[in-house]
Protein backbone atom coordinates (compact mmCIF):
# COMPACT_ATOMS: atom_id res chain seq x y z
CA UNK A 1 0.00 0.00 0.00
CA UNK A 2 1.07 3.54 -0.47
CA UNK A 3 1.43 5.95 2.14
CA UNK A 4 -1.91 7.82 3.00
CA UNK A 5 -0.91 10.96 2.63
CA UNK A 6 -0.45 9.99 -1.36
CA UNK A 7 -3.67 8.49 -1.62
CA UNK A 8 -4.99 11.76 0.38
CA UNK A 9 -3.03 14.45 -1.92
CA UNK A 10 -4.12 12.70 -5.09
CA UNK A 11 -7.46 11.99 -4.35
CA UNK A 12 -7.44 16.04 -3.20
CA UNK A 13 -5.50 16.92 -6.48
CA UNK A 14 -8.51 14.73 -8.70
CA UNK A 15 -11.18 16.62 -7.11
CA UNK A 16 -9.57 20.28 -7.48
CA UNK A 17 -8.80 19.03 -11.48
CA UNK A 18 -12.37 17.88 -11.95
CA UNK A 19 -13.86 21.67 -10.92
CA UNK A 20 -11.45 23.62 -13.19
CA UNK A 21 -14.19 23.84 -15.45
CA UNK A 22 -16.59 24.49 -12.35
CA UNK A 23 -14.87 27.16 -11.69
CA UNK A 24 -14.36 28.70 -15.21
CA UNK A 25 -17.95 28.65 -15.89
CA UNK A 26 -19.72 29.89 -12.59
CA UNK A 27 -18.98 32.35 -9.95
CA UNK A 28 -17.14 30.18 -7.22
CA UNK A 29 -16.45 31.21 -3.74
CA UNK A 30 -13.30 30.61 -2.23
CA UNK A 31 -14.34 29.76 0.87
CA UNK A 32 -16.41 27.09 -0.41
CA UNK A 33 -13.77 25.62 -2.67
CA UNK A 34 -11.24 24.74 0.90
CA UNK A 35 -13.64 22.09 1.22
CA UNK A 36 -12.82 20.29 -1.97
CA UNK A 37 -9.68 19.49 -0.37
CA UNK A 38 -10.55 17.45 2.61
CA UNK A 39 -13.50 16.19 0.78
CA UNK A 40 -11.61 15.19 -2.06
CA UNK A 41 -8.41 13.76 0.64
CA UNK A 42 -11.03 11.38 2.06
CA UNK A 43 -12.22 10.52 -1.35
CA UNK A 44 -8.69 9.30 -2.52
CA UNK A 45 -9.00 7.15 0.89
CA UNK A 46 -11.99 5.81 0.66
CA UNK A 47 -11.12 2.24 -0.89
CA UNK A 48 -8.56 1.70 2.56
CA UNK A 49 -11.55 1.87 4.75
CA UNK A 50 -11.24 -1.89 4.76
CA UNK A 51 -8.33 -1.73 7.33
CA UNK A 52 -10.49 0.10 9.67
CA UNK A 53 -14.00 -1.32 9.15
CA UNK A 54 -15.79 -3.63 12.07
CA UNK A 55 -17.78 -4.94 9.33
CA UNK A 56 -17.62 -6.45 5.78
CA UNK A 57 -14.16 -6.28 5.92
CA UNK A 58 -14.03 -9.21 2.63
CA UNK A 59 -16.32 -7.00 0.55
CA UNK A 60 -14.46 -3.96 1.13
CA UNK A 61 -11.07 -5.66 0.93
CA UNK A 62 -12.41 -7.24 -2.74
CA UNK A 63 -13.15 -4.14 -4.26
CA UNK A 64 -10.03 -2.30 -3.24
CA UNK A 65 -8.34 -5.12 -4.95
CA UNK A 66 -10.10 -4.46 -8.05
CA UNK A 67 -9.93 -1.84 -10.85
CA UNK A 68 -12.58 0.21 -9.78
CA UNK A 69 -10.73 2.14 -7.26
CA UNK A 70 -8.74 4.22 -9.86
CA UNK A 71 -11.69 5.98 -9.65
CA UNK A 72 -10.46 7.35 -5.99
CA UNK A 73 -7.32 9.15 -6.91
CA UNK A 74 -5.90 6.66 -9.12
CA UNK A 75 -5.79 4.41 -5.80
CA UNK A 76 -4.95 1.17 -7.66
CA UNK A 77 -2.31 2.18 -9.34
CA UNK A 78 -0.52 3.83 -6.09
CA UNK A 79 -1.02 0.60 -4.64
CA UNK A 80 1.25 -1.78 -7.34
CA UNK A 81 4.42 -3.01 -6.18
CA UNK A 82 6.70 -0.63 -8.05
CA UNK A 83 5.16 2.05 -6.59
CA UNK A 84 5.03 0.94 -3.12
CA UNK A 85 9.02 0.12 -3.53
CA UNK A 86 9.75 3.96 -4.52
CA UNK A 87 8.12 5.32 -1.10
CA UNK A 88 9.96 8.57 -1.16
CA UNK A 89 8.81 9.50 -4.93
CA UNK A 90 5.80 8.45 -4.38
CA UNK A 91 5.19 10.79 -1.46
CA UNK A 92 7.23 13.58 -3.62
CA UNK A 93 5.28 13.52 -6.77
CA UNK A 94 1.56 13.14 -4.92
CA UNK A 95 2.90 16.28 -3.10
CA UNK A 96 4.10 17.94 -7.04
CA UNK A 97 0.94 16.68 -8.67
CA UNK A 98 -0.91 18.10 -5.76
CA UNK A 99 0.37 21.87 -5.66
CA UNK A 100 0.44 21.60 -9.66
CA UNK A 101 -3.60 21.11 -9.18
CA UNK A 102 -3.38 24.07 -6.92
CA UNK A 103 -1.95 26.12 -9.31
CA UNK A 104 -4.62 25.38 -11.90
CA UNK A 105 -7.41 26.18 -9.83
CA UNK A 106 -6.27 29.12 -8.61
CA UNK A 107 -5.35 30.31 -12.39
CA UNK A 108 -9.00 29.06 -13.18
CA UNK A 109 -10.60 31.37 -10.36
CA UNK A 110 -8.38 34.17 -11.83
CA UNK A 111 -9.17 33.66 -15.49
CA UNK A 112 -12.99 34.24 -13.88
CA UNK A 113 -12.65 37.12 -12.22
CA UNK A 114 -10.54 38.69 -15.43
CA UNK A 115 -12.66 37.18 -18.36
CA UNK A 116 -15.58 38.84 -18.22
CA UNK A 117 -14.14 42.26 -17.84
CA UNK A 118 -11.28 41.99 -20.95
CA UNK A 119 -14.95 40.93 -22.74
CA UNK A 120 -17.33 44.32 -22.36
CA UNK A 121 -17.50 46.57 -25.21
CA UNK A 122 -16.05 49.80 -24.01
Amino acid sequence: MAPAIAHFLLGAACVLTAAVPVVLRYEFDREHALWLIPLGGVWGLIPDAHHIAPVFVEPLYAFHSSLWVELFGFHYTLDRPAVRAQYEASVFGAITVFLIAIAGFWVAGRIRRVGPVARRPR
